[in-house]
């Protein structure tokens, strides 16, 4: 018996084949690519809350719950996160004429410390508004438990940041709120609310 060996020379892939493969990477880099653009899109979409009353106009996540019926102009949260949502909240106050915003910190403290369980506060510390306005930051954390004592859950850390801005003989504070172990990853968005924050 004899075995005969075909051996045939394979042809390298032809011009047009090298053409559609580049293309079919470059097609889907950009799909990927818009893919992200529209995801940011949709992270980063606000919408616009106007109180002409207390003369407040900012843009919150389009996507929080608005809720306007406390002793704010007006709070948003964030549901979507288990545990402690996420919040902003903006507070108008009156105060002095020599008022300054330490005098707003220590009556802000002194109202938590009633409030909030394990309040502790931060010294005050100077912060500059996205407009170049100066205002102060009071940093604090307590501890927030469920609301139903029927409802077994472990307490959680919560960290705070109030902006203190005194304008026009009114107090604004602009508070952040979020679980300890979120703050940093949300701090942008607060700074991003800060900056279409208008009063």
């Amino acid at each position: 018996m004899q075995v005969i060996e075909i051996i045939s020379e394979s042809e390298g892939l032809t011009l047009r084949q090298r053409w559609a493969t580049v293309f079919t990477i470059l097609i889907c880099i950009l799909m990927m690519l818009l893919g992200l653009n529209l995801r940011n899109q949709a992270l980063n979409e606000t919408t616009l809350y106007v109180s002409p009353q207390a003369g407040i106009t900012a843009s919150y996540p389009v996507n929080w719950l608005l809720d306007t019926s406390g002793n704010y102009v007006f709070r948003v949260r964030d549901m979507s996160r288990s545990g402690f949502k996420t919040t902003f909240q903006v507070t108008v106050q009156p105060i002095g004429a020599d008022a300054q915003e330490r005098n707003l910190a220590d009556r802000l403290s002194l109202d938590r410390i009633v409030q909030f369980t394990d309040y502790r506060v931060q010294p005050l510390v100077d912060y500059t508004l996205p407009t170049g306005d100066a205002a102060q930051a009071l940093n604090y954390t307590y501890v927030s438990t469920a609301a139903s004592p029927f409802l077994q859950s472990i307490p959680t850390v919560v960290r705070g940041l109030d902006i203190l801005v005194i304008n026009s003989g009114q107090a604004i504070v602009a508070t952040y709120r979020a679980d300890a172990d979120n703050f940093e990853e949300e701090l942008s968005r607060f700074e991003q609310f800060l900056r279409q924050l208008e009063f």
